[in-house]
């Protein structure tokens, strides 16, 4: 059997394209991950329980187009302010009660 003229031979330049258009994705997902994380205000977060009686305030600040996690910031009575876990099992009970009483 007779191959076709000019089949087969784009193969290698399909090839390339399709490698090079993964690898601009993946650098454009890598470049809106930074860009999307920019205002972000907690670097790190605790999880050791905070009492709150020592609460001055709370910000939620939920996943949004300017940070691409939950963040939770308690304002401290005495010395400043503390991002907290999200995930921490007494922060998920403190933000149940919160939307507990934000219904009644």
């Amino acid at each position: 059997m007779r191959a076709l003229a000019g089949v087969g031979t784009g193969a290698p330049a399909l090839l390339a394209l399709l490698l090079l258009l993964v690898m601009s994705h993946s650098a454009c997902a890598a470049i809106l991950e930074v860009n999307g994380n920019l205002n972000c205000r907690c670097v790190k977060t605790a999880s050791g329980y905070i009492s709150p009686k020592r609460y001055e305030s709370i910000e939620i600040r939920p996943v949004g187009s300017t940070c691409r996690r939950t963040e939770i910031i308690i304002k401290l009575q005495a010395s400043g302010k503390v991002c907290v876990d999200p995930d921490a099992p007494w922060v998920k009970k403190l933000l149940k009660r919160i939307a507990s009483t934000k219904k009644k």
